[in-house]
């Protein structure tokens, strides 16, 4: 078998907040001391296993801090992981420069219009929570999906930002701080044989389409991706344990060709 990544969205896709919470799950983050991140009752039983046969690469929209919050079970802990939206590369748990250099001559030419998008969604008001991120993309959290769509809608900066709606939240990104670009970057500096990608939004669109075997929790984003290389969960499923179970499988068939 050759060389397996494994690249995975977290929020709702390998974990997920409160509001989704089941009986038995297992707390996993904490922020100013409330529970605020769970895994299911399966997930640190199926983790461990998927470690052993893949390269866990988690790809996400979070910053260093909020990454850095996740306890994950004993020995499972992901070596390299991509905060962002693909900007920082940390390797055990350390900011990789030469990636993140590199990230930020991506944005360079984009500096001025992420500024003056964080000046606007600021003074606009409504928003719960405005901040840029890393120094590399800028979002803000509103009360309600409308709300986030309209200012999405409404936003005419004149630059090359991409404003992606996601649930509540409304994404500025500039050329190349996307997840598309982060895997293939990752690509060529781990050299995979083969990938496997898991994702629940939009914003996890352009690392799907890259994979080998790309995961997601329903049909909304099929019609975005390759049918033949796609496989959808099923409701009597809870999405986590899907994408875990179905890393497996697909481990288990490269071992027996």
């Amino acid at each position: 078998m050759g060389t397996i990544l494994f690249a995975s969205d977290l929020d709702n896709t390998l974990l997920f907040s409160h509001r989704h919470r089941q009986p038995e799950d297992r707390c996993v983050e904490r922020l100013n001391g409330a529970e605020q991140g769970f895994f299911t009752r399966e997930t640190p039983d199926l983790l461990p296993q998927v470690v052993q046969r893949v390269h866990l690469l988690p790809i996400t929209t979070r910053s260093i801090e909020q990454y850095q919050r996740i306890q994950w079970p004993d020995g499972t802990a992901p070596r390299i992981a991509l905060t962002a939206n693909g900007a920082v590369l940390l390797r055990d748990g350390q900011v990789d420069r030469a990636w993140y250099a590199a990230s930020q001559a991506l944005v360079r030419d984009h500096r001025e219009a992420l500024a003056a998008v964080l000046d606007h969604l600021t003074r606009q008001g409504g928003a719960t929570s405005v901040r840029c991120v890393e120094g590399v993309y800028v979002y803000a959290a509103y009360p309600d999906i409308p709300a986030a769509e309209r200012v999405a809608r409404d936003w005419c900066g004149g630059s090359a930002l991409q404003a992606v709606v996601s649930g509540r939240k409304v994404y500025f990104f500039p050329p190349g701080i996307d997840k598309g670009t982060a895997l293939r970057r990752a690509v060529e500096r781990f050299g995979p044989e083969r990938v496997i990608a898991a994702g629940d939004s939009v914003i996890d669109v352009p690392m799907l389409r890259q994979a080998d075997l790309a995961l997601i929790p329903d049909a909304e984003l099929l019609p975005r991706l390759p049918r033949e290389r796609t496989r959808v969960c099923g409701r009597d499923c809870r999405f986590p344990d899907f994408v875990l179970e179905n890393v497996l499988r697909y481990a288990a068939s490269l071992e027996n060709t």
